[in-house]
């Protein structure tokens, strides 16, 4: 049981990895994140989605702490949107007197009402608990250690700062799978639990795209992604609530809706206890089981850091009348400006654009273009699952520099932006065609006619990362430093660069194949595939 005198109140220990604005690391409390937010650079982390999980932590307590907004009208809601903005910093009387309200729930081993967690959490049978390396989204599985980079030797305990930060990551993104059933669990079958079919076996941020927006500090960034409503719709419900503003809840698994957006950010997707040593020292063990299990289709109203698209497979799957939405997850093996176009496209066709890059548009279309010519950062953060969600995959850490004023909903230069984008796919399809000419010219069936052989989409694929490689850097700045005035010229000489960069590539590749352009076979020659590829570069470029 947890030791009477073993306390760790988040309100004041430092337990939050920061970046100071001139770039050194330090470690703040909750109350400091938010009071000196105007100093901080940014969150950081040690593992996937460590950012943002903790990002979305400090926006619920933003969320909280001004709920003056609830009743206020959409004209109102702005004003003080931008009042707050123009203070520069949260007030330190408000988050303390917020603060004050809860002496107990913010602290980890609270007899009543411990943090993110259920007291008195026992597991079914025998298990008294788990090694703290359950909690901890980048440990793989004892028999799969060797390809882990941490020692099983220092996985024995866990100091309480990083025990709280693996605590609010685990919430977010832990796995799915066959949990230990814990006592009050009425849903366990032959000792072993699992979510309810239908739905998301994955803590909620699991299956989220992880869009946020970056501002110059913290707390620009925090003001950013506070979003008051979208489309006339107000995002605020009156009954909206943090986990330690609730009861705590009952140890079983309980598939629910969500009430707003503090209860998506602060999702309690597992019913968890950290078990501390019997001297107090630190976490020595946890018990972690499914908590708050939902279906997640059509949230789009509370949850603002993903995109949305139609599924008519998961209409098939629920039996819904329209076909609902479901959030993006990212693809770990693109670059976001790859992604951009279904992030910033304004036209419906069954998407629907990120609620934090909607409110952006929101808030610009009361304001003159002079008051956001600020550039902003589009940051992703998320992991890819495998093995039935029961393994993390990988993880994706990435991020898109550009003016604010290409969210605005009128925007015409963000159209001609993405169709540039939008053909460079094109482009990097003729370089891959290119390659497979080359090497039918040469006689390798293997590398251009199976389209079901491994090896010959393993090459194809190789082709195709290499281009997105080499066009990179030059695609992030073109975004980064697009215009508002000579559009047109500007994309076309980008789209110029573009073309020279995969004409190089494909020069390159003859070269390094040794191969003369007057080698043919199968009536195709090297020079034949070089003028096939000028001619597709040209139509898919220009």
């Amino acid at each position: 049981m947890t030791q009477q005198n073993t306390h760790y109140d988040l309100r004041f220990e430092p337990w939050i990895p920061v970046e100071r604005l001139d770039g050194t690391a330090d470690v703040v409390s909750i109350r400091d994140a938010l009071v000196g937010a105007h100093q901080i650079r940014r969150l950081s982390g040690e593992i996937p989605g460590e950012g943002l999980a903790l990002l979305r932590l400090l926006l619920a307590l933003v969320y909280c702490i001004n709920y003056e907004f609830e009743e206020a009208g959409e004209k109102q809601k702005k004003e003080r949107w931008e009042k707050l903005r123009s203070q520069r910093c949260f007030g330190v009387d408000q988050v303390d007197e917020y603060l004050a309200d809860y002496l107990h729930e913010f602290d980890l081993f609270d007899d009543e009402h411990p943090f993110y967690q259920i007291p008195g959490l026992d597991y079914m049978g025998e298990k008294e608990f788990d090694p703290v390396s359950e909690l901890m989204l980048d440990v793989p599985k004892p028999e799969k250690f060797l390809f882990s980079m941490r020692s099983p030797a220092h996985l024995d305990s866990l100091p309480f700062d990083l025990a709280a930060r693996y605590l609010v990551v685990a919430q977010a993104y832990n796995t799915a799978g066959i949990k230990s059933p814990v006592v009050g669990n009425t849903s366990a079958k032959s000792g072993k639990a699992y979510a309810p079919k239908g739905a998301l076996g994955t803590g909620w941020c699991g299956a989220l795209g992880g869009i946020y927006l970056e501002g110059q500090n913290l707390f620009e960034t925090l003001l950013l992604n506070f979003v008051l409503f979208l489309s006339n719709v107000s995002v605020i419900a009156s009954d909206d609530y943090a986990p330690w503003e609730r009861e705590v809840p009952s140890a079983d698994t309980c598939q629910r809706e969500p009430t707003g957006p503090v209860d998506l950010l602060t999702w309690q997707s597992r019913r968890i206890r950290l078990i501390p040593s019997e001297d107090g020292s630190c976490v020595r063990g946890v018990i972690i089981s499914y908590g708050d299990v939902l279906i997640p289709a059509n949230k789009q109203r509370f949850e603002m850091m993903t995109g949305w698209r139609e599924s008519k497979q998961q209409q098939k799957k629920l039996g819904t009348a329209t076909v609902p939405l479901m959030p993006v997850a990212p693809d770990t093996a693109r670059a976001l400006w790859r992604g951009l176009p279904s992030l910033l496209a304004l036209a419906d066709g069954g998407k629907l654009r990120p609620g934090v890059i909607r409110w952006m548009s929101e808030l610009q279309d009361a304001q003159s273009p002079e008051d956001w010519r600020l550039s902003v950062r589009i940051m992703c953060q998320g992991v890819s699952y495998g093995t039935q969600s029961s393994v993390v995959d990988d993880a994706i850490t990435d991020s898109v520099d550009l003016r604010a004023t290409l969210l605005r909903k009128d925007s015409e230069a963000v159209v001609k932006m993405l169709d540039v984008i939008e053909r460079t796919d094109q482009a990097v399809g003729v370089l891959v065609r290119f390659v497979q000419n080359v090497e039918r010219a040469q006689g390798d069936k293997l590398r251009y006619d199976s389209f079901s052989d491994s090896a010959a989409q393993a090459s194809r694929e190789d082709v195709r990362e290499g281009a997105y490689d080499a066009l990179d850097a030059l695609y992030r700045v073109r975004i980064a430093e697009f215009p508002d005035e000579g559009v047109g010229e500007y994309c076309l000489a980008w789209r110029k660069e573009a073309q020279f960069v995969l004409r190089r590539l494909a020069n390159a590749y003859v070269s390094h194949r040794h191969v003369s352009c007057f080698s043919e076979h199968d009536d195709v020659s090297v020079g034949q595939a070089l003028a096939w590829f000028e001619g597709g570069l040209v139509k898919a470029l220009f």
